[in-house]
């Protein structure tokens, strides 16, 4: 009977030290964690792209420039497009500059989609026509890059 109680103090003692080795363990693993991440995050930090001070993402303006209805050019068939387009242009300044010669660029963005051809429309296609509207704008905008973004609301070809 002696020789029981002996060895279920062992086992007591035994299995209390292995939880206390595996809480200190988990816990020593957890600090050393916690560092390595604040110490690779600060040595890492001047390489990650990060805002600039002089970056305007924050401040851009939208501007509606208004829907479109236009015939698409087709040999076949007599096609249309009707399409809503916003511009997105960088400060206040920029925005009055745009609402000033709105009728100058509605014209030049009618054009551009008229000249357009069924193909030149496809989903897989309008990044392209972003950008040429967008640089069409600028450039009847006395350059710079006063419009940053193109955005079709609603685009619809028949």
């Amino acid at each position: 009977m002696a020789d029981e109680t002996n060895e279920n103090k062992e086992l007591k003692l035994g299995s209390g030290f292995d939880l206390q080795i595996i809480i200190v363990g988990l816990v020593v693993f957890l600090m050393c964690m916690g560092g390595s991440y604040f110490m690779i995050k600060s040595l890492l930090a001047p390489l990650l792209p990060g805002e600039e001070p002089g970056d305007t993402k924050g401040s851009a303006i939208l501007v509606e420039v208004g829907e479109f209805t236009t015939n698409v050019y087709d040999l076949n068939n007599v096609r249309f497009l009707k399409a809503s387009v916003y511009i997105e242009v960088v400060d206040k300044d920029a925005e009055k500059q745009v609402n000033a010669v709105m009728p100058v660029l509605k014209d030049e963005i009618l054009s551009i989609l008229s000249s357009q051809t069924v193909a030149d429309l496809d989903v897989r296609n309008r990044d392209h026509l972003r950008e040429e509207i967008k640089s069409c704008l600028n450039k009847k905008l006395g350059g710079g890059k006063k419009v940053t973004g193109v955005y079709f609301t609603s685009f619809i070809t028949q």
